[in-house]
């Protein structure tokens, strides 16, 4: 079953499938949600702009896949969001809240070691971008450290899942050298020129200023899925870790301050959508 792994076009705009999981994390799992109408969610993309058709083949795929599955209401139809996928929505957010503040650090690094039968991986491509999504690098096959012990829980329940629990070794150590290890690790660079693609896309007053509650919506959707790629390559050090002038203290509180000027009126919007108060953008008598 392949994993739900973020996807472009190759203008660098979003899927449908990869903003379809933006949406439901944002606007479904965040709010504490498990159920949402379908119509909803395609409205949603709608404003966003995908078409109606591809937003159901999105939420068709996702279904097939077992991260969702669907059930009448009447006339309409209701998404189910399957315990896996509340998982791993639930991760995101966690992760989406710590990349707010600043990594605690006392010099003590979490180390894993996973070494488990090849026939035992179910879905190792899954659990790898979940390792490295909770800032987890590779030292070398099967052993894996962070800085951030705030993604712990997580894998482990996700280990659980797989079937690996028994399998993983979780320890603590310090470094002889922590400049080193970090620059073993990481290709600090890459996650630099994230940082630096994001502010240059969101700097702007523009993003953060008062709008209409669709507007808002959408730029809200679309500063969180763009957050959600620039940090899910961002391990998370701590900042005696990191250079002086490292972006993304900056992109950090650019997210933050617009998300914060954004969340009321596109809360707005999905509410009209969710309660059927704003038509969609073609009939839905399933939605």
């Amino acid at each position: 079953m392949e994993s739900p792994r973020t996807r472009r076009h190759g203008d660098g705009s979003p899927s449908a499938r990869t903003l379809a999981l933006t949406v439901l994390g944002e606007y479904v799992r965040y709010a504490g949600d498990e159920r949402v109408a379908a119509g909803a969610v395609v409205g949603a993309l709608g404003a966003c702009g995908i078409g109606d058709a591809a937003a159901r083949r999105a939420l068709g795929r996702l279904g097939q896949e077992g991260w969702l599955r669907s059930e009448p209401v009447g006339r309409r139809t209701r998404l189910v969001l399957e315990p896996r996928l509340v998982r791993l929505l639930t991760a995101w957010t966690h992760r989406l809240e710590r990349a707010v503040d600043t990594t605690p650090w006392s010099g003590e690094w979490q180390q894993l070691v996973l070494r488990p039968p090849g026939g035992v991986w179910r879905e190792r491509a899954l659990l790898e971008q979940q390792l490295a999504f909770e800032g987890f690098g590779a030292l070398s096959p099967g052993l894996w450290c962070a800085a951030d012990p705030g993604g712990v829980p997580a894998l482990k329940g996700l280990f659980r899942e797989q079937g690996l629990a028994s399998h993983a070794l979780w320890l603590t150590c310090r470094a002889e050298d922590d400049a080193e290890l970090v620059s073993r690790t990481w290709e600090l660079d890459d996650v630099r020129r994230a940082h630096e693609e994001f502010l240059a896309r969101f700097g702007g007053r523009g993003v953060r200023e008062a709008r209409d509650p669709e507007g808002a919506f959408v730029a809200r959707t679309r500063l969180v899925h763009a957050w959600r790629g620039t940090f899910e390559r961002d391990p998370r050090l701590p900042d005696a870790l990191l250079p002086r002038d490292w972006p993304g203290r900056e992109a950090t509180r650019l997210f933050v301050d617009a998300w914060r000027a954004l969340r009321a009126p596109a809360d707005t919007y999905w509410r009209q959508l969710t309660v059927g108060m704003k038509p969609l953008a073609s009939s839905d008598s399933d939605g």
